[in-house]
Parts: C-alpha cells; structure tokens; sequence
C-alpha cells in the first residue's frame, strides 16, 4: 500500500522536491547578498530563517497545529526531534541558534547557510568540540538570542522520548536560564525520519501526500540549578504533552 502511494503521490513529490530546493538557494542567494552588505545581524539570522521556513512549511504541504510560545526573555527551547521537518517548523517559530551535528556542515548548501544563521555544530566524540558549543550557547543567550536545541541528540520515531543529553542543561541550570520544553507529534507515524533512511527517500515516500499533519505544543518555561532536576523535569513535561496530544487524536 505505501509503495503504490508513493507511486501516485511521485509527481507532486517530485514538483515539492523542485521547489524546497529552488527555494532553498533562492533564499541563501538573498541572504549572502545582505550578509555581503552587513556582515552577520540578529535581523539576518531572523529573516532568513521565517522565510524559508515559512514558504517551504507551505510548499510541502504542512499543516501545523501550535500553541502560542510563552513569553519570556532569554531562554533554550528544547523539543523531541521526529524529522528534519521539526527544523522547518522551529525555523518558521522560533528563530534562534540551532545546535546541530558537525556533519550538517557538509550537507551541499549548509556551508553557506551556517554563515547566515550562525548555529552551532559539534563533534560529540571531541571534547574541545563539546566544549566550545557550550562556550557559544552560552553568548548567544547573553545576546538575547534563543537558543534550539534536540536534546535527545537525534530522531527518535518514539512514542515517547529517548534519554537526554546532560551538556546543555548544565548550561542551563548554572546560568539560571528558562528551558521551554516542546512536543512535536506527526499525525503519521512514518513522518519520522530515523535511522538509516535517506533524506530524499524519505522525502519521496512521505511528502507526496497531500497534507502532513503535525501538531507543536510548547510548555511553561522551566528553570532548576540543580541540571539533573532540570534535565528530568523538562523530560516530563515534553512526554506529558506528547501523551496529551496523542490523546486528543484517538
């Protein structure tokens, strides 16, 4: 059944694949102009990242159920990672510094985006690495710039999540800074993008649907000095609300 769909969703698969990628340059092409004229701004960062997210949430045919992100001042936002559609969906909402895998840096494109949204890419494996990433979430709160982060480390097809990562909320729980959980859910289960798929082969069998319906929920900012208290409280409210909204589906 879903080999016979891909087959008869192909050619809008195809027409979205087109454009995510038109759209993609196009964007980076307009982003490296002004970053020409002015260097690296909060306001650069900001509208390139809207902007893409926004048009290409439209283009593969995204419909987005959110609540509205409390408001707070500095903070780290930090939801269950499904798909590299989650980075579409934060882009469009939430701009901020992204901390991603060093191996994102050799996607084609990336290299000149990374210029333009300065996020923050690390080799787990290397210490220096670790450390450094620390170092620049750090500025970018003192920048009043948010601060997105996965904290499970990768995709998870869930339900639930997978365990944390302990860096970030260290940084957090000594800097008192507000994390705000959120829960990402795919109506579709398969919109999961996990181990050893590839990006393309998962863009062809899943996004050839008409719509792909997913819902974000953000929590209420959570802050703890103590990083292991943080770490388990911000577990919990994600997994609440991912309990929460998958209830609301039966």
């Amino acid at each position: 059944m879903n080999i016979l769909r891909t087959i008869l969703f192909f050619p809008l698969a195809l027409a979205r694949f087109i454009l995510f990628l038109i759209w993609t340059i196009v964007i980076l092409i307009i982003g490296s102009v002004k970053y020409k004229k002015n260097g690296f701004t909060r306001e650069l960062q900001v509208w390139v990242m809207t902007t893409w997210g926004k048009v290409l949430i439209w283009i593969i045919g995204l419909k987005i159920t959110k609540n509205e992100i409390p408001k707070t001042g500095n903070f780290i936002l930090m939801p269950n990672h499904r798909s590299y559609i989650d980075i579409l969906i934060v882009a469009r909402f939430v701009p901020g510094t992204m901390l991603g895998k060093a191996e994102v840096g050799e996607w084609p494109l990336a290299r000149t985006a990374a210029k333009l949204c300065q996020p923050v890419l690390i080799k787990r494996s290397v210490m220096k690495s670790l450390v450094e990433a620390m170092k620049k979430i750090t500025e970018s709160i003192q920048k009043n710039i948010p601060v997105v982060l996965f904290p499970e480390g990768t995709t998870y097809k869930g339900p639930l999540t997978k365990p944390f990562k302990n860096g970030s909320f260290k940084i957090a729980a000594e800097g008192q800074i507000p994390v705000i959980p959120a829960a990402i859910h795919y109506h579709d289960i398969n919109d999961a993008w996990v181990g050893n798929d590839t990006f393309i082969g998962h863009f062809f069998r899943q996004l050839g649907k008409p719509t792909t319906k997913v819902e974000i929920k953000f929590g209420s900012p959570i802050v703890n000095s103590d990083y292991k208290l943080l770490q388990t409280e911000t577990k919990q409210h994600i997994e609440k609300m991912l309990l929460q909204i998958m209830e609301n589906k039966i």
